[in-house]
């Protein structure tokens, strides 16, 4: 029985650092699960839109909380890694800087323009104070999601009015940098590292408990986003204890689910499953997931555009909007935005991290 124990959970709790192919593409799952997550969030988002009811799990998991979920593990874990494949602060900074902002600014240009054609404002005022303040908050990470006269409802709704609905996560994806940054710059020892990573996760988790959490539910999902940010951190940092203690790993996540069954705490169950599941499979070699990165990695693209392509699947659609039509036409014009992103600005700013030990020697700290 011990054996048969041992070889399920050598099969789900190892954790190896991402393969790479002689080529330079990635031979795991990472890119395509990304993809397959953008894509998660866009279906869900599309049950808000249309006024549809979406089904959830548990204490509202629906399919983008779960693929927000699995964007924040990877990125704890593969951010951990870049750290480790660089330690320099300035280029850590920069490799972030170049992977968030060139698309990011690109992407609220193109929005703004592209909403000029549906604005019920004249130009004249639709070019004022808001969209200015629009172009400003979001390029300073300050998430801004309305712009005048474009997708107006009437009662006013925050949702139904946005662009950018999904961009909230941006900023908070920015912070989680920052502290993996803020760790490995102040030279702490591994462990050391490893042992305040768990313990903010449990700080984060406590503050979404009954009696804990906050009134404002925006807080409670940044804390709850965060430790599955922190998860990844985790296993990129005891990478090497998990694959040698592999039941004991188990038994730790097993210890997770039954407290979160005794406590009826889903999100606990959440984050003890998509955790270690997240990142198990992206590095897997699946074929078609590994293959995914061919076209360019439209993961980040796809996040930017997808919100504001299915307002307009909605608004625009020239008779009563339905789920499938609406839902493909948008997935189908987001995955186009996404490449022309990718090829034009994201691959060509990610480029320039070739210069970055030229621009920031290592004597320059």
């Amino acid at each position: 029985m011990r054996g048969v124990i041992g070889m399920a959970a050598k099969r789900i709790f190892v954790i190896n650092l991402p393969r790479f192919s002689p080529s330079g593409e990635h031979a795991n799952n990472f890119d395509g699960l990304r993809l397959v997550a953008s894509l998660m969030v866009l279906a869900s988002h599309q049950f808000v839109l249309l006024g549809l009811h979406e089904a959830t799990l548990a204490e509202g998991m629906t399919l983008g909380s779960i693929a927000v979920a699995m964007f924040f593990t990877m990125s704890g874990y593969l951010v951990t890694e870049s750290w480790y494949h660089d330690p320099h602060i300035m280029r850590f900074a920069m490799r972030r800087f170049l992977r968030i902002w060139p698309a990011l600014i690109v992407a609220t240009l193109v929005i703004v323009v592209a909403a000029a054609a549906l604005t019920t404002l004249p130009l004249h005022d639709y070019f004022g104070r808001e969209t200015r303040r629009f172009i400003t908050f979001n390029a300073q990470l300050r998430a801004y999601y309305t712009l005048p006269g474009v997708f107006a409802t009437a009662p006013a709704n925050a949702i139904l009015s946005a662009v950018n609905g999904s961009w909230w996560t941006i900023p908070l994806e920015a912070k989680c940098y920052a502290y993996v940054a803020v760790l490995g710059a102040i030279g702490l020892r591994r462990r050391i590292f490893s042992l305040l990573a768990l313990l903010v996760v449990a700080v984060m988790y406590a503050k979404t408990l009954p009696g804990h959490a906050r009134e404002n539910s925006f807080d409670n999902l940044c804390y709850f986003y965060t430790a599955f940010f922190l998860g990844g951190v985790c296993a990129r940092q005891y990478a090497v204890e998990i694959s040698r203690r592999r039941l004991a790993v188990a038994a730790a996540l097993a210890t997770c689910l039954l407290a979160a069954a005794l406590l009826q705490h889903a999100r606990l169950a959440q984050w003890a499953v998509l955790v270690p599941f997240t990142l198990w499979f992206g590095q897997q070699s699946t074929p078609g997931l590994r293959s995914a990165a061919r076209f360019g990695d439209l993961s980040y693209g796809a996040y930017l555009y997808a919100y504001f392509v299915q307002q307009l699947s909605v608004h625009l659609w020239p008779a009563t909007p339905s789920y499938p039509a609406t839902a493909a036409m948008a997935a189908v014009v987001t995955l186009m935005m996404a490449w022309c992103s990718w090829h034009a600005v994201e691959a060509p700013a990610l480029a320039l991290k070739r210069r970055l030990r030229a621009w920031f020697p290592d004597s320059a700290h």
